[in-house]
């Protein structure tokens, strides 16, 4: 099983919007691979809306995109790519 770690920065301007935490959850489930995001060594794994709004992500945050199967890394960069552009 691939693994892929990422570091990255939450950049929304408005935060964690119900939106956005729809956009992240539909794009961690366009991949086979499990995603999670790591705060704070806390690791919350992405599976639903839920798990999502769950997360207290705040702008300028730095955390770790953690990919766990055969598209791990695809899944992380997509994921990365859109909390740092925050859309």
């Amino acid at each position: 099983m691939n693994t892929v770690r990422l570091e990255s920065r939450f950049n929304a301007a408005d935060g964690l919007t119900p939106v956005l935490a729809a956009e992240i959850a539909k794009r961690a489930s366009q991949y086979e691979s499990r995603l999670s995001i790591e705060l704070g060594g806390k690791a919350i794994r992405i599976e639903s809306l839920i798990s999502v709004l769950s997360m207290e992500l705040r702008r300028g945050l730095k955390l770790s995109i953690i990919g766990e199967g055969e598209d791990a890394q695809a899944a992380a960069e997509s994921l990365r790519d859109l909390l740092e552009e925050g859309a």
